[in-house]
């Protein structure tokens, strides 16, 4: 009688350890769960202010999304340039500012200066942008914004017309330039065409190589007094007028034409150069497909010293007040990456300026891509002037157009803008 006893006993003992340990994996396996519950992300939800639209900005935002798929969004698009500064600035005053925001020069010393913005200079993405991008989206050192884009302006030339008039190389320096415009006359084609309605692509780019090229941080001594307007730029005015007023290669006939105006010509055959950008080829193209034409620098006095009007792309920043910062800090991360560059190249049809990534321009395109923006050789008054931006612009363009109709002299028209910027830091 004992023995069945003893086995019963083993049995029953066997039995219960099985029992016990299956159950302590299914405790195992409910704790695994459950403890895999509480490392899962919350979800969280970024407000952006865009002034790309958002079928522009889809591409980068679902990849976004696709990777972190417990971050959405509350996407806000307003348009560029006045309205976008407006409804942020209401935004930031009222406290009710978006995670993410754009920075632009129209409205970077504001945003800056008052502190609505994190600083982005040692975040480890910051090392795609390029530095000659940074200054824009800049104050003492430290960048506020990420930007991964960039446009730039030049002249186009019809290699046709130049061919006619014998110009087999383009000029070196601006007296090569301006032998090239009256070799053209010569042979009874129209040189140049511009409106001289603003600071043109001409005069920034005409800066850039006379003045950048020897003293690039000639704007910010100009805003703290070290330099003046008479210093830097009487002498660009002065080329100008001599070359292209006197020359009468330019002519005051020019300052009533439209933009459309001017690029027809240029499209038709009609004018052997005009200034414009990227934004130009389609259309001059869809006139004209059988043309052959390219897009170039304006040279400087010496050799090697050329320059495209241009600037950076707008950035891209955090609200400093923002309680999402680590989701926001991924988003402008993930912009960085390749993947990012290329979704935001494809949703916004942008030039995408970064470290390690190469877009695809237009052939015509390639000179001002190649040697402007990615070489940092790009200048744009308004990005650059820190202060009184459309005051000294106004104030620039009539001084132009008086030396154009030969009313005053280049020395009074930068003395007049010496004086509007002493005006106005006295307002």
């Amino acid at each position: 009688m004992k023995k069945p006893t003893i086995w019963v006993l083993i049995t029953t003992l066997c039995l219960s350890f099985v029992l016990a340990a299956c159950g302590g994996s299914e405790n195992e396996g409910n704790n695994s769960e459950a403890s895999k519950g509480s490392d899962a992300p919350k979800s969280v939800k970024l407000s952006i202010l865009s002034w790309n639209n958002e079928n522009e900005m889809k591409p980068v935002i679902d990849g976004f999304k696709k990777k972190y798929p417990h971050i959405s969004f509350d996407f806000q698009f307003s348009p560029p340039v006045a309205d976008y500064i407006a409804k942020l600035q209401t935004m930031l005053l009222s406290d009710s500012a978006p995670d993410i925001f754009i920075i632009a020069a129209e409205n970077r010393n504001e945003v800056i200066d008052g502190g609505y913005a994190l600083d982005l200079t040692d975040e480890p993405f910051m090392s795609v942008m390029l530095d000659s991008n940074k200054p824009m989206l800049s104050k003492d050192g430290r960048t506020y914004a990420f930007t991964q884009s960039g446009w730039a302006g030049g002249l186009f030339y019809n290699k046709e017309l130049f061919q006619k008039a014998g110009i087999t190389q383009l000029p070196e320096t601006w007296d090569e330039f301006i032998q090239a415009c009256l070799k053209l006359k010569e042979a009874g084609i129209l040189p140049l065409y511009d409106r001289m309605h603003d600071i043109t692509i001409i005069h920034s780019a005409m800066f850039g190589s006379n003045v950048l090229s020897k003293d690039p941080s000639f704007d910010e001594k100009l805003f703290k007094g070290e330099k003046t307007f008479a210093d830097g730029w009487t002498e660009v005015l002065t080329m100008w007028k001599e070359g292209l007023i006197d020359n009468k290669i330019l002519t005051p006939d020019m300052i009533g034409m439209t933009s459309d105006q001017v690029m027809n010509e240029f499209a038709l055959g009609n004018v052997a150069m005009f200034p414009g950008g990227p934004w130009n080829i389609a259309t001059v193209e869809k006139i004209n497909p059988d043309i052959d034409f390219e897009i170039m620098a304006i040279p400087g006095k010496e050799p090697g010293n050329k320059y495209f009007n241009g600037a950076p792309g707008v950035g891209f920043a955090v609200n400093s007040k923002t309680k999402n910062k680590e989701e926001a800090l991924l988003f402008l991360e993930y912009m960085s990456t390749q993947e990012g560059l290329q979704k935001f190249e494809e949703g916004t049809g942008g030039i995408i300026t970064a470290h390690g990534y190469e877009t695809k321009v237009h052939p015509a395109y390639e000179p001002a891509y190649r040697d402007g923006l990615m070489a940092g050789r790009i200048y744009l008054p308004m990005v650059s002037w820190e202060r009184h931006q459309e005051a000294l612009r106004n104030q620039f363009l009539v001084g132009l157009q008086d030396i154009a109709v030969n009313k005053i002299t280049p020395e009074q028209a930068t003395e007049a803008l010496d004086k509007k910027l002493k005006e106005m830091d006295n307002k």
